[in-house]
Formats: C-alpha cells, structure tokens, sequence
C-alpha cells in the first residue's frame, strides 16, 4: 500500500460515516494528484491501489474493524479485471464506489467503478479475499464477524466469466508460481 495518507484518511472517515451492510455500496471522493500521474493521466496502477482503499473502506465500515485488527487480516485481491474507458486528469474529482456483489467458498467478487460527473471512467471486477496469519479466511468466516447476517445474493453473469479468467491464469502458472515463457518452452523442446 502506498497510499498511506489516504489510507490513513479512509481510516479515520469510516469513524464519521454510516455504516454499510455487506451488500451495500463504499463511496470515496478523491482527487487526482500530482504523484498519481504520469503524463497528465491517472496511472494504471494507481487505479488498482486506489481500488484498493475502496475495499479497505467497505470491510471497515461493514464493521470488521477490530476484528481486522485484533485478527490480523488482511484484504488482498487476488483476481483483478479493469477496463479503462476515460483517462482521469491531474486534479480532476472523481468517486470510486466498491459493492460486493457475490461469493463463494473462497472469495468475494466485488465491482469498482471510478466515475467523475456520473459518467464511468473506469470499472474494475475483482476477486477478493483476506489473509489471516497462515492462511485464507474464507468468506464464511468473515461474515460470522459482521453484525448483521447476509444472504447470498444471485450469482451475476459476470461472476462464471471471473472464475474462468482465474482458471486460466492459473493453469498458465508452473511450480506454483513460476510463470511458464514461451522461452522456457523452447528450451524445454530443444533438450528432448
């Protein structure tokens, strides 16, 4: 994370706004700043960083603050999908909201829309999860710590389409997480 400020700032806000439900939508404002550029636009991995504090912002509001603390979780996506529609300029308002919209055994699946005048800048889908000190919390666990219970809402379309993509990504992967290279592969052919 190296947003700290703003990290700090998200923090600090979830003390003064309401609390959400699960299934509720995390709204942020923010602004584009000079280090979040490069040649006037909104930076690639700024928007996954900054989508980052959207995230941060729902667990804490949904009220998983001290258990966040005391249990030494931490949100992680593991599968980001972002189409970037309009570039986001230096000092340009823009919000960014976060809902889940699913879940399964291992993992909530969240939208991200980054808008400026209601019009979408950019929509990102993610799978997400938390990491506690030597493993995965699965989603079951983590809504045991919310105080109100949830159902499961309808799975999406866009939901089986993720699964996939994360599927693939991970047959492509060798020896766990060592990516396979079309390089490796032809040096692989040429010592049969």
């Amino acid at each position: 994370m190296r947003l700290r400020l703003r990290l700090l700032w998200v923090f600090l806000r979830s003390f003064l706004c309401a609390r959400l439900g699960v299934l509720d939508e995390s709204v942020l404002p923010f602004t584009v700043l000079p280090n979040d550029v490069d040649i006037s636009r909104l930076t690639d991995d700024r928007y996954l960083a900054i989508a980052d504090l959207g995230r941060i912002d729902l667990a804490l509001r949904v009220g998983l603050r001290t258990t966040l603390v005391r249990q030494r979780w931490t949100p992680i996506a593991t599968l980001a999908a972002v189409r970037y529609r309009h570039p986001l300029r230096l000092f340009q308002r823009y919000r960014l909201r976060t809902q889940v919209l699913w879940w399964d055994e291992s993992a909530f699946y969240l939208r991200q829309v980054f808008e400026r005048g209601g019009r979408v800048q950019a929509t990102a889908y993610l799978r997400a999860t938390f990491l506690g000190a030597h493993e995965t919390v699965d989603p079951a666990t983590v809504l045991a710590h919310v105080r109100e219970p949830v159902d499961r809402p309808r799975m999406p379309e866009v939901i089986p389409q993720l699964q996939s993509l994360a599927e693939a990504i991970h047959r492509e992967q060798l020896d766990g997480d060592r990516v396979a290279t079309p390089l490796e592969g032809s040096h692989a052919a040429g010592r049969q």
